[in-house]
């Protein structure tokens, strides 16, 4: 089938099942040919919208790819682009988004894109050129560091995970600007927070899900992981960590009950507003959020497309029955609550502040999560 053809379809599909996009987003997508950025890969493949591993490391770990189209659609609407503005991008990967960006400024915009890796920036140049794209300034460099050619930006879009966000960048977008970004919250969970600059704090536009691999380089973040049995646990702090307790909890005779379907995003919430651990692994728990009782529990519920109770979230506790408690009521507590119920205020780590449902204090800034309303 013709490219052009698989793409429409595509798009299509995407606006089939309810994801939002504006005109010119829509348009920008019709128009940029994914297939130049990934040479050799099946054109069907490469128009499922799925994300696509590009390049891994020495361990087989992916450290490159073409994103899932649906959510660089999402963070196109959170970036809420204009024609003429400048934008960064940290993390060129294969060029596409930058390219998508490029038709959403227009002649008069202006678009940088920075990747600590050179052969994955030399990468993204070519592709870049091969589709017309020449005007993209593709810069090899740790964009955590700043300093990027094209400074002031009017918006940045992150496509790499961070724990932090980089004073480089806040001191770089302009007053009113805004910044898009997949912030890890507790125990590796992410969501994508969009941002905008008022004075000396940053203030959410809107939260929606997703997550990537994590950015590379010294400003990553650094999770607190542990590997069981073929079972990779994350978790919310070093203390946790440390525990040798778990494994052995893991390790115990599980007591399993099912509780009504949980989804990604009612998972992020649980994770943000009550979980400290998540548990990843092939069998189960294939992907799970939940509490680690110092006293002796482990809960855990399930993403429910992986439940072996089909549309029910299967809930897996193991040690004294106080972690099974608090993780029932924090999946009691969350019902009917969504991302966009959130508010978030980004504030210097030293500053007074304000205070949240829940804050977290990172390096260089302090995150307050305020749930504002229920849906």
């Amino acid at each position: 089938m013709d490219p052009s053809e698989l793409r429409a379809r595509m798009i299509d599909q995407l606006k089939g099942r309810g994801l939002a996009m504006a005109p010119a987003i829509e348009e920008a997508f019709r128009g940029v040919p994914r297939e130049v950025f990934l040479p050799g890969i099946p054109i069907e493949r490469v128009y499922s919208g799925d994300a696509i591993i590009t390049r891994s490391d020495e361990q087989g770990r992916p450290i490159s790819s073409s994103s899932e189209v649906g959510i660089m659609i999402a963070m196109a609407q959170l970036l809420d682009v204009a024609p003429g503005q400048r934008i960064l991008e940290i993390g060129a990967g294969t060029g596409y988004n930058a390219a998508v960006l490029s038709r959403l400024v227009g002649d008069r915009g202006a678009i940088t894109t920075i990747d600590i890796d050179p052969d994955i920036a030399a990468e993204a140049r070519d592709h870049l050129t091969r589709a017309g794209f020449d005007r993209v300034a593709v810069v090899t460099g740790d964009g955590w560091e700043g300093k990027i050619p094209g400074a002031p930006y009017d918006r940045i879009e992150v496509t790499a995970s961070v724990a932090d966000l980089s004073p480089n960048w806040f001191a770089e977008l302009v007053e009113g600007g805004k910044i898009v970004f997949p912030l890890v919250l507790r125990a590796g969970i992410q969501t994508v927070v969009g941002l905008q600059k008022m004075g000396t704090e940053l203030v959410s536009t809107n939260l929606v899900p997703g997550g990537f691999m994590r950015l590379r380089g010294p400003g990553g973040p650094q999770g607190q992981t542990r590997s069981f049995d073929g079972l990779t646990v994350e978790l919310a702090d070093a203390e946790l960590a440390a525990d040798d307790r778990l494994g052995a909890l893991l390790r115990e005779p599980p007591r399993m009950t099912v509780t009504p379907p949980l989804g990604w995003e009612a998972l992020t919430l649980l994770a943000l507003l009550h979980g400290n651990v998540t548990v990843t692994g092939k069998g189960r728990p294939g992907f799970a959020v939940g509490i680690f009782d110092r006293d002796g529990g482990l809960a855990l519920v399930e993403l429910a497309q992986g439940a072996i109770a089909g549309p029910l979230s299967l809930i897996t506790a193991f040690g004294s029955d106080a972690a099974r408690a608090q993780l029932i009521a924090g999946i009691e507590n969350i019902r009917g609550l969504r991302l966009n119920d959130l508010r978030v205020v980004v504030s210097r780590i030293d500053s007074a502040g304000p205070d949240g449902d829940v804050v977290l204090r990172r390096g260089a800034f302090k995150f307050a999560f305020s749930i504002m309303a229920r849906s």
